[in-house]
């Protein structure tokens, strides 16, 4: 790798650092703090539909305009786009408004989440692409490991919008890193714009369709977590965790994340992405039985220790089998289609989830995730071929 490609790289780090730690503070108090303006749990889920509306509208146009125009622009237009959002929470009364935020936050960082993702899958080196790929997740995450512990601990005892405030001012720092990047991504040829048509014949192919599927089935897990999650530990009587508790929780994944995923990366080159992602995502639903079973904040912490491993590991195995199967020059594209599939996903997921969890209960909200992804974990076994993504070592 030459030294701007690595300068690069690095300095995409110091931008997701920031972004980690910008949205790591809300996470905990995010859906609680809806909660307290007097909307249901369905209405919740609702709005995660609003959510996912743009990502759904945005993801798709994101990836083809990435891999035509500077990826930095990208990003700067989603850290303005989103400190602009952040600092409007605070201020939001009612359905509509929580809505038309989540759906305008959603909207500006499509075009964040796919740029960022495109020059990650530029930048990386191509050998030993797992154990490269999981000492940059290491890095990035520490910029939200405590973040979450600080949301959590400053609306139990200050004031609920402070965290916003805070998250709309940090993320102008990361403005300066993405200025100084000399890498900007590989523009496409002329020739392969008028070859379009067989460039999408060689994206949609089996390997393809099948990680696509995964992915999408793995939205139970993301959105019950970002949506449903806290409500359930601060109301479930089995928890009674408080915002500091619910905020100590995330940080714990965090960290366990950050600490496993260099090892969980060399352990994709060595034994396979489809061996690692199907029982990632299998074990992933069997700890959520642990929600429904356990008591006390103490299991709880252990629970996230479990899930901080467990996470990243699906994560992580999905997205190296990815850049294993994506066509040259092509890297906005796949991104955007990949990212569609979670959209097309949470489409369905967030909805309802949030009317099984009024309708039928909170646990049978939480037996459904685990089901579902029990359900994932056989499935990526089966349909998710080694050959396919050469990421599994060569012999």
């Amino acid at each position: 790798m030459d030294g701007g490609r690595r300068g690069s790289l690095r300095l995409l780090m110091v931008v997701q650092l920031t972004q980690g730690f910008r949205n790591g503070i809300v996470s905990p108090i995010l859906a609680l703090f809806v909660r307290r303006q007097g909307l249901s749990v369905a209405q919740i889920g609702v709005l995660g539909t609003a959510g996912m509306l743009g990502w759904l509208l945005f993801e798709p146009v994101s990836g083809v305009v990435a891999d035509r125009v500077r990826k930095r622009y990208m990003i700067l237009f989603a850290v303005v786009g989103s400190t602009v959002v952040y600092a409007l929470y605070p201020f939001a009364e009612g359905i509509l408004y929580f809505a038309v935020l989540a759906f305008c936050m959603s909207s500006v960082m499509s075009f964040y989440a796919i740029s960022v993702k495109a020059l990650m899958a530029e930048l990386l080196p191509a050998s030993e692409r797992g154990k490269a790929y999981g000492r940059y997740l290491s890095v990035i995450s520490a910029g939200g490991i405590i973040a979450p512990f600080v949301g959590g601990y400053i609306s139990a005892t200050v004031s609920y919008t402070i965290p916003f405030f805070i998250s709309a001012g940090i993320g102008v720092f990361s403005i300066a890193a993405v200025l100084l990047m000399r890498y900007d991504g590989r523009a496409v040829k002329e020739e392969s714009i008028i070859e379009e048509e067989s460039e999408k014949e060689k994206l949609w192919t089996r390997p393809f369709v099948s990680i696509l599927v995964v992915r999408a089935l793995f939205m139970f897990n993301l959105l019950f977590r970002v949506h449903f999650l806290p409500i359930y530990l601060h109301e479930s009587p089995r928890f009674g965790a408080s915002e500091a508790e619910i905020g100590a929780f995330m940080t714990i994944v965090r960290v366990m994340s950050a600490l496993s995923q260099a090892f969980l990366g060399g352990l994709v080159d060595r034994v396979g992405c489809r061996a690692v992602m199907a029982s990632s995502v299998g074990l992933i639903g069997f700890s959520y039985l642990g929600l429904a079973y356990l008591a006390g904040v103490p299991s709880l912490y252990v629970l996230g220790a479990l899930q901080g491993v467990l996470m990243p590991a699906a994560d992580m195995s999905m997205m190296i089998h990815l850049m294993g199967i994506m066509p040259e020059g092509r890297t906005g594209m796949v991104m955007g289609v990949y990212s569609e599939a979670e959209n097309v996903g949470g489409m369905v997921v967030s909805p309802s989830l949030g009317f099984i969890y009024d309708g039928l209960g909170p646990s049978a909200s939480v037996f459904s995730v685990s089901g579902v992804l029990i359900f994932t974990g056989v499935l990526a076994a089966l349909i998710i071929r080694e050959g396919d993504e050469g990421g599994k070592p060569e012999k």
